[in-house]
C-alpha cells in the first residue's frame, strides 16, 4: 500500500533530522573544509544522492546546524529567564542544562567552535554566528546583571563573566574529545558556578 503525503513527509523529516545528528558528530571531529558529502553519507547510512535530495551542499547542512545549535542556546536562556525563581537559580538552570548538554552530546558546541574557527564560513552561518553573538550574550549580560542587583553575582563587569561562562562550557566540550579526559570527574555545576558567586 503506498505511503499517504502525510508519512511521506514525515519519513522525509526523520531522515533530515537523522542526517543532521551525524553530520554534527563528523564536522565537530572534522571541521567544516575537511568535511566531504560523502563523510556525511556514510555517517547517516544513506546513500550519497539521498544526501542531495535534502541539502544542496555540505555548507548548507553546516549551516542548518549551526542555526539549530544558536536557536537551542538562546531558546535556553530566555526560557530559563521567564522561569520562576531568583537569577541565581535561573542562572543555575542554564548551567546545569548546558553541562548535561556537554556530557550528552558534546558535538553541539563544538559546532559552535568549528563555526568560530572556520576560515571560510558561509554567509549564512556568519549570519547565525552573529545572530547568536548579539541575542546570547545579551540575554547572559542580563541575567547577570540581574543577579548582581540582587547581591547573588560578584560585581566584576558582566560582559567579562558572560565571556568566561562561554569560555568554560565552549572548553569542557573539547575536554570530551580527549579520552585520557573521559575518566575524570566532569564539573558540576556548582563547580563552574564559584567564579561567580560574590
Amino acid at each position: 500500500m503506498p505511503r499517504t503525503a502525510e508519512q511521506n513527509q514525515r519519513l522525509k523529516e526523520e531522515r533530515r533530522r537523522a542526517l543532521l545528528k551525524a553530520a554534527r558528530e563528523v564536522f565537530a571531529r572534522r571541521g567544516l573544509a575537511a568535511t566531504k558529502m560523502t563523510d556525511l553519507a556514510a555517517a547517516a547510512g544513506i546513500s550519497y544522492g539521498l544526501v542531495y535530495h535534502y541539502f544542496p551542499d555540505k555548507e548548507s547542512v553546516f549551516a542548518a546546524l549551526v542555526d539549530e545549535t544558536v536557536r537551542g542556546g538562546i531558546e535556553l536562556l530566555v526560557s530559563a529567564r521567564q522561569r520562576p525563581g531568583t537569577p541565581w537559580e535561573q542562572l543555575h538552570y542554564v548551567c546545569t542544562q548546558m553541562l548535561e548538554g556537554i556530557r550528552k552530546q558534546p558535538a553541539i558546541p563544538l559546532i559552535l567552535v568549528q563555526a568560530h574557527a572556520s576560515e571560510s564560513i558561509p554567509a549564512a552561518v556568519e549570519q547565525a554566528l552573529d545572530r547568536y553573538s548579539t541575542e546570547f550574550n545579551r540575554n547572559l549580560e542580563e541575567l547577570i546583571t540581574s543577579g548582581q542587583k540582587a547581591g547573588q553575582i560578584v560585581d566584576v563587569p558582566a560582559e567579562e563573566l558572560a565571556r568566561t561562562f562561554i569560555a568554560t562550557v565552549q572548553g569542557l566540550a573539547l575536554t570530551q574529545l580527549f579520552p585520557q579526559m573521559r575518566d575524570t570527574p566532569f564539573p558540576s555545576t556548582d563547580t563552574v558556578l564559584r567564579l561567580f558567586k560574590p
